[in-house]
């Protein structure tokens, strides 16, 4: 594409984009000559998202530090566990 006459075309595909950020064209034309292309990706900026969240981001209690020993079930509810 460095020749300063060169005729470009346009076409319009539709693809996805993975969690693995690799784009995957869903449409394959038969009509589309080998060789070098220029991509420009259209995407909506208000897509629902979803961010790979780290479980050091969640958000937690800070209760402090228990005197007693150790906690189990029985000590927090009843005899039965429950």
């Amino acid at each position: 594409m460095s020749n300063s006459e060169t005729t470009l075309q346009a076409i319009k595909l539709k693809g996805y984009i993975g969690p693995d950020q690799k784009i995957e064209i869903k449409e394959h034309p038969s009509n589309l000559p080998e060789g070098d292309v220029e991509v420009i990706l259209i995407y909506d900026k208000n897509q629902n998202v979803r961010k790979n969240l780290s479980p050091l981001t969640l958000p937690s209690l800070h209760g402090g530090r228990y005197l007693g020993g150790s906690l189990r079930r029985e000590e927090i509810y009843d005899d039965n566990g429950r």
